[in-house]
């Protein structure tokens, strides 16, 4: 592929499958809650497991308070966990790579634990992150626009 056909490629977005094969085999909702602030995790002790019915809600604290606490996103945090976490604090809204590498870029601007936060970095990290159930965006609905447009499909003349 040569320099012009990358840039040509839209780059692909991702987030948390909630519901997909690693979630059944993961406890979402339990992950997502061990990502809150250490004030919200306090705040919740002894209210037993959160479940399913419990995602929504959980994401929304982490947008509306964790994601902005001293605690949530620290300079040493592990770069697949940081990632994971970027993409609970977006309301899990699919982003690319080089999204995320902004925020993680703006976030620790001043830390004394330099990283490489290249977006083709965090893309490879992307699509190894079983563990965090990180999936791309189904690119179906991309290649259905591109034909309607009046693009030629593969095999046709």
């Amino acid at each position: 592929m040569t320099t012009e056909e990358r840039a040509e490629t839209p780059s692909p977005r991702y987030y948390i499958d909630t519901e997909g094969e690693c979630a059944r085999r993961r406890s979402i909702p339990l992950m997502v809650a061990e990502r809150r602030c250490y004030q919200c995790r306090q705040a919740d002790e002894g209210e037993g497991l959160p479940s399913a019915e419990d995602l929504p809600g959980l994401l929304q604290t982490i947008v509306d308070h964790c994601k902005d606490t001293p605690d949530y996103l620290a300079a040493d945090t592990p770069l697949k966990e940081a990632i994971f976490r970027v993409l609970l604090a977006s309301g899990n809204q699919p982003m690319t790579a080089a999204e995320v590498a902004k925020v993680l870029q703006e976030e620790w601007a001043m830390t004394p634990y330099p990283r490489n936060l290249a977006p083709e970095v965090l893309q490879r990290l992307m699509d190894h992150s079983p563990l965090y159930c990180i999936t791309r965006v189904e690119e179906e609905e991309e290649e259905e626009e591109a034909q309607e447009d009046g693009e030629p499909q593969e095999g046709s003349s």
